[in-house]
């Protein structure tokens, strides 16, 4: 005999019989003897009991809104909870699922914003790198997602690593054990976090990050570790920009979500990434020079990331153009292709 499906996806792609059993059985852990029902998108939940057998009204209406709110089920506007001895009605209580502001957290489930959410934000990434003043602004928070390519990949080393916001990260030459079981320690949040919201590809992801994370910290050679982290930098405004531009799609876990700033994220995120893409576009056709050198001190500066792939890694220049342009054009397929699966 196969196992029942799951009812959580189904109860969140509308299926009104998978939504009074996923309810139904969130109540039931709680001990809570009740009838479900849905009708019009508004569900009602009818508690059966003595007024002693349950917490007090504010505290039940709380819990079950929230309940309600992170199984995510969509079109559901309207909650209604009665409590009931026998059959005299003790209290009830109407609450509305969604608010009626346009732009609230709920609007993932916006078929207009979730369709103009890239163009628009491509055309500000042209906007931001083509008048100087707004590449002015943009300038610090694009220095400080390169300055994070250093630091993820040190961090995911088990290095401490400090990027700031004027070309410059302070990393520690030593594996430090509290990045190494910190990191796993947040991972390990996330994981049961998406776990009980059932979120299958989130949890997929902490795994390989884990795995990777593992690797990178105590098997890989140092060699390989320190090109990596020069490598990261401007491989950072690809990869770290791209996977907050994914972000703003993606459902995290409800204590995770980050409501109205991922709008400016990612407005911050595909400006990075197109003054990047287009910056090293240019320079495999010869319209601008590698950037050798550092922010601080200027194209003689031998420690520069260029400088160091070539001087340390023997690196090629025709290889570092190749090897960013590529990247570049993955990231931007990579973008395109979760823009056309969500749309």
């Amino acid at each position: 005999m196969s196992p029942l499906p799951d009812p959580l996806p189904l109860a969140r792609a509308g299926d009104s019989q998978a939504i009074l059993r996923v309810v139904r059985a969130e109540l039931l852990k709680w001990r809570w003897p009740a009838q479900v029902y849905l009708a019009d998108n508004t569900l009602r939940i009818d508690l059966l009991g003595s007024p002693s057998q349950s917490p007090s009204p504010p505290v039940v209406v709380a819990r079950l809104f929230l309940m309600v709110k992170q199984l995510r089920i969509p079109r559901l506007e309207q909650l209604e909870i009665r409590a009931f001895c026998g059959s005299q009605l003790l209290w009830q209580r109407s609450l509305r699922l969604r608010s009626q502001k346009r732009w609230d957290r709920f609007s993932f489930d916006s078929w207009a914003i979730n369709i103009w959410a890239y163009p628009v934000a491509f055309v500000v990434a042209l906007l931001v790198n083509s008048i100087a003043l707004l590449e002015l602004l943009h300038l610090p928070w694009h220095i400080w997602i390169h300055e994070l390519g250093h630091a993820s990949i040190a961090w995911w080393s088990g290095h401490r690593a400090l990027p700031l916001p004027f070309g410059w990260t302070s990393i520690s030459p030593e594996k430090d054990p509290f990045v190494y079981f910190g990191i796993l320690f947040l991972l390990s949040l996330l994981f049961w976090s998406t776990r009980k919201e059932r979120i299958r590809w989130l949890q997929a992801l902490v795994v390989v990050l884990a795995l990777l994370q593992f690797y990178m910290t105590w098997l890989m050679p140092n060699r390989t570790k320190e090109m990596l982290i020069t490598f990261g930098g401007v491989g950072g405004e690809f990869y770290i920009s791209t996977f907050l531009m994914a972000c703003f799609y993606l459902r995290l876990p409800d204590r995770w979500r980050w409501d109205f700033w991922r709008f400016v994220v990612l407005g911050v995120a595909a400006s990075s990434l197109w003054r990047s893409f287009w910056q090293w576009h240019r320079i495999q056709k010869g319209l601008a020079p590698i950037p050798w050198g550092t922010l601080l001190c200027g194209q003689g500066d031998a420690g520069g990331d260029m400088n160091r792939l070539v001087d340390d890694f023997g690196w090629s220049a025709d290889q570092i153009i190749q090897t960013y342009k590529w990247l570049g054009n993955l990231c931007i397929l990579f973008i395109l292709g979760l823009y056309s699966l969500l749309i």
